[in-house]
């Protein structure tokens, strides 16, 4: 069903009875959740502009083509994209677009080229991986391929054009090479990753506790990511430190299947500690800086090193100092009960490290005092720049990294908020996993925490990415954030963007920020949010923007978002299209989430705005209705709308809608239940939207 426009209600209505009829012939029986485009489409990008652009204007030689390049490369539209282009490739560029004018795939018409000219590989390279950045990795794994190829040159040509070059992030376990699987265990999932596949191969996934459950659970499916061009996901809703079963079935596009079996443990709640490096807090500290690298406390893999605090002792900088607590490159640290103040810039400060684990901390007061301000942003020093990045806790190019049941609040410096520019201030945690040692890139864990600014006095981010416009920025892979309370930013309250290889996103609660969740762009992915009560948003101004903001898939691709059992209720926008340098195109897959928006005005009350519809999308079975309008407000392209039509009533969103409880439960349809994502109702009757309290009843399912 095609909707490129807002509907009335009464349209909508009409449709939505239509399908109504239809699904009670066909029921609920169990369908895929996730049906990935079995090629990705060349829409949207530059290079397809450009061939509708030659159609139009009747373009027939190389010479004027190469012209159409140039003019589009000088645009405001196709700059950025094209700059990776240099101007000895525009007419390579011309005559890969000449060729591809006879309807035939990217890769063939490039292999064509290269066999034909081989002394323009180079410009055939980099016209085909920067006018089709959608197509771009596919076309560089076939490129790998051919023999006259040189893989040297081609990594440098790829390179050149903002390609990611696949690292082993992660790589198949020592324990059972042959079988091409990596599993990455956190505390309460693990990702799945298998290797030499490709797109059109199906997997089953199927778990259980290795002890005293003799039932398989079926996990979601593995998705086709075509950064890495492996098939991965999570099984989520486990227990700490408990030994499960695998296995996984691969169908081919013959039908022919292989079984992969194999084992895992989740991460246990605690790590181990060597217990003769156990330090009380009151044995080691006298005051200022807290330097662990000047007190040689580390421990190693077997055995963690553990400070104690003492609630009668906080950790403060003296004035001017960077940090309160630096842990500099020492790894293998567990701190639990600790108070802090202060750090000029950050309050808890690490880097290169791994494996650090901060419980129950309560940090406040850290960064840089807001001593004058012009234009509403804060400064420190009249020649400085905005105040910006200060961070309670900030371990810049590490991994390996938990915090839980923190409370992080009051900073010293102020974020502005959007009338005077992007907002610039304080954060409570920012991201950076980029480990130079590609075994602890990514893995951070924020749960149970609380993270709020004030009214008054609010962060940029509650939670930032630093280099979130890399593959490698932000929180790289295999992380979780989850059970948080996020409150009172005028920008975001998470940043996801940059690398979100299976970085999950769940059961928080997310209120007073300008928008919710921002995984714009995604360059790896895929990401997962889910069961999240996104609510009550709003800046300082009380102006808000979306509670998930996506986009930038064209500019700087590929990763794709996944939705899942999200509860949103809020005045302005919910899934939205949001632009990256120019582009906010995006690659989402929503299933199964409740969006009630109150106001209707021009780019406001959307339930989904998805101006590009990028075709790769995917909505299902979304409860989305505006309150303004008696009925969905969408831009898009809806596949399967809501399963109970008679539900989509202003009686019944507006109960969702001033309830303020953090979850709700609606009537299940078997069709659209995710697989260990969904979750039921006590009677089992219903779907649950929103947070949930996690239990190991819930674990198991």
């Amino acid at each position: 069903m095609k909707i490129n426009r807002v509907m009335t209600f009464q349209q909508r209505f009409a449709e939505i009875m239509l399908l109504v009829i239809w699904l009670s012939i066909h029921g609920c029986t169990k369908v895929e959740s996730d049906k990935p485009p079995a090629t990705l489409p060349i829409a949207g990008q530059p290079g397809a502009a450009a061939l509708t652009k030659i159609e139009e204007q009747n373009l027939v030689s190389v010479e004027e083509i190469t012209a159409l390049v140039e003019r589009m490369a000088a645009t405001k539209k196709y700059r950025q994209q094209l700059k990776p282009l240099p101007e000895s490739a525009y007419q390579p560029a011309a005559e890969l677009l000449n060729e591809l004018r006879q309807r035939t795939a990217l890769s063939y018409s490039v292999e064509t080229l290269i066999a034909r000219s081989p002394e323009k590989t180079k410009g055939y390279v980099k016209a085909g991986l920067v006018l089709f950045p959608v197509e771009r990795y596919a076309l560089y794994r076939h490129l790998k391929t051919l023999a006259d190829i040189n893989l040297s040159s081609l990594d440098s040509w790829a390179s050149q054009t903002d390609l990611y070059i696949p690292q082993a992030t992660t790589a198949p376990s020592a324990s059972h090479p042959e079988k091409d699987i990596a599993v990455v265990p956190l505390i309460e999932s693990a990702n799945i990753t298998v290797f030499n596949q490709n797109e059109n191969v199906k997997a089953a996934v199927e778990y259980r506790e290795t002890k005293d459950d003799p039932c398989w659970h079926s996990a979601r499916h593995l998705s086709w990511e075509p950064v890495q061009g492996v098939l991965t996901g999570p099984i989520v809703f486990l227990n700490a430190n408990t030994a499960y079963d695998l296995k996984i079935t691969l169908t081919d596009a013959n039908q022919a299947t292989q079984v992969i079996e194999s084992r895992f443990t989740t991460r246990p709640d605690k790590p181990p500690i060597d217990p003769n490096k156990i330090y009380q807090l009151s044995e080691i500290y006298a005051g200022g800086t807290l330097n662990l690298e000047e007190l040689n406390i580390e421990g190693n893999e077997d055995g963690w090193a553990k400070i104690v605090g003492d609630p009668t002792i906080v950790i403060e900088a003296e004035e001017g100092s960077k940090n309160a607590i630096y842990i500099g490159d020492n790894s293998y640290v567990y701190f639990e009960n600790i108070t802090v103040r202060g750090g000029r810039t950050h309050a808890i400060y690490a880097e290169h490290a791994h494996h650090i684990w901060i419980n129950q901390c309560d940090i406040a007061k850290w960064g840089r005092h807001p001593n004058i301000i012009k234009n509403g942003k804060a400064y420190e020093l009249p020649d400085a720049q905005p105040i910006n990045y200060d961070s309670a806790l900030y371990f810049k190019r590490s991994g390996v990294i938990t915090i839980e049941n923190c409370h992080v609040h009051d900073p010293n410096p102020f974020a502005n908020d959007w009338s005077d520019g992007h907002p610039n201030g304080a954060n409570a945690f920012l991201a950076y996993a980029n480990h130079p040692d590609p075994a602890f890139k990514g893995q951070i864990i924020l749960r149970n925490n609380v993270f709020t600014g004030t009214a008054e006095h609010r962060f940029n981010d509650v939670i930032e990415g630093r280099k979130n416009a890399e593959s490698l920025g932000g929180f790289v892979r295999d992380s979780a954030i989850y059970n948080n309370t996020l409150a009172y930013a005028n920008d975001d309250a998470i940043e996801i963007d940059g690398g979100q290889h299976n970085v999950l996103v769940y059961n928080n609660d997310i209120s007073h920020t300008y928008s919710g969740i921002s995984a714009a762009p995604a360059r790896i992915g895929p990401s997962f949010i889910f069961n999240n009560y996104i609510h009550d948003l709003g800046d300082q101004r009380g102006k808000q923007w979306a509670a998930i903001k996506v986009g930038g898939l064209i500019t700087k691709p590929l990763g794709q978002v996944n939705l899942f059992h999200n509860l949103i209720t809020i005045a302005r926008n919910g899934i939205t299209a949001s632009r990256f340098q120019e582009d906010d195109t995006f690659w989402i897959h929503s299933q199964n989430n409740v969006i009630v928006t109150e106001k209707n005005a021009n780019k406001v009350g959307f339930n989904v705005y998805d101006p590009k519809q990028f075709s790769g999308n995917q909505y299902i079975n979304d409860y989305l209705y505006n309150l303004k309008m008696g009925g969905p407000k969408v831009e898009g392209d809806i596949t399967l709308p809501y399963r109970f039509g008679n539900k989509l009533n202003q009686n019944d969103a507006m109960q969702i809608f001033e309830s303020k409880n953090a979850s709700v439960t609606l009537p299940k349809c078997n069709k659209y239940e995710v697989d260990n994502f969904t979750q039921l109702s006590d009677d089992k009757a219903e779907f649950v939207y929103g947070i949930i309290p996690v239990t190991d009843n819930t674990r198991s399912q």
